[in-house]
């Protein structure tokens, strides 16, 4: 059968039905068509984040959460470890201060 030649049988569509609008399609559109036109439409994204948004946000706001954590126990960590090294690093410059004193005390002339 070609479009818009012969005449349709019921439940087929033609080129006309094509070109009208989809308010009159639905007017003049056998009743099978009619039942098929009325099934659910798919799901829009908007319908998505309506249902599941509040969900979505509070991973989103743990996961951060987590990472703001973890980065700062890490950067504590870091922060204590150098601290120490330092202290160390400050002790025995001291120590060795303190022994080059000593030597230099012990080998004075008449000291």
């Amino acid at each position: 059968m070609s479009l818009g030649t012969a005449k349709p049988s019921d439940g087929e569509l033609t080129m006309r039905d094509f070109k009208e609008s989809p308010e009159n399609l639905k007017k003049d559109a056998p009743a099978s068509a009619r039942t098929q036109s009325s099934s659910p439409q798919p799901e829009r994204p908007v319908n998505f984040y309506r249902t599941h948004g509040r969900a979505f946000a509070k991973v989103v706001t743990l996961a951060f959460l987590t990472y703001q954590i973890s980065y700062w126990a890490w950067l504590t960590l870091e922060t204590e470890e150098i601290k120490d090294r330092k202290n160390r690093e400050i002790k025995s410059l001291e120590e060795e201060v303190r022994l080059l004193e000593e030597g230099r005390k012990s080998h004075k002339p008449g000291g």
